[in-house]
């Protein structure tokens, strides 16, 4: 695992010690930054599921001034911090709580943001409960982005103010995009 582009290219991350693990390969990371270009100045990203936080490395390596990293997992929460400690930024803030906790922090400290990235672990239902919480916390800024990464198609049309804008597969993984069409994505 490496950093694709921008100021942090070409540095090596740590990878996940779990089996279970999947991070997003180069391939793919460097097709959604592609799809992103160009990211918006001054804006701030969230990497919910950060596992060794190589995308969050990513958005920070390619101009995005602040990135919270949240990962739950204890193990892979200490390689995470290994790989912050690499690029040594002042634009990262980090959390290792579960999902729920997190998004209801960032919206009791009144924390919004431009991109928000969701890729976590396939089995159940957590993608989704991210999208129904980010919506109802109001955490996405007008124009903001989420980019979603899943083994499955899932349909989030019935929330009305997210318009989804682009879809790719990668063998097994839909990568998908949506932006808030509104300033408050509230239902």
């Amino acid at each position: 695992m490496r950093v694709v582009a921008g100021k942090y290219k070409g540095f090596n991350l740590k990878p996940p010690k779990e089996k279970t693990s999947r991070p997003t390969d180069n391939k793919v990371k460097e097709a959604i930054f592609d799809m992103l270009y160009p990211l918006k100045s001054n804006c701030v990203a969230l990497d919910l599921f950060s596992g060794t936080g190589q995308m969050g490395i990513e958005f920070l390596s390619r101009g995005v001034n602040l990135v919270y990293f949240n990962e739950r997992n204890f193990s892979t929460y200490k390689i995470l911090n290994e790989n912050l400690r690499k690029i040594n930024s002042d634009g990262i803030k980090v959390s290792k709580l579960d999902f729920k906790k997190a998004l209801k922090k960032y919206k009791d400290n009144n924390i919004s943001f431009d991109y928000i990235f969701l890729d976590p672990p396939y089995m159940g239902d957590l993608l989704n409960q991210a999208i129904e919480l980010i919506v109802e916390y109001d955490l996405l800024n007008e124009e903001g982005i989420i980019v979603t990464e899943s083994d499955r198609d899932l349909d989030f049309s019935y929330i009305e103010t997210l318009e989804k804008i682009k879809e790719k597969s990668y063998g097994r993984k839909i990568i998908k995009f949506y932006i808030n069409n509104e300033g408050n994505i509230s239902r």
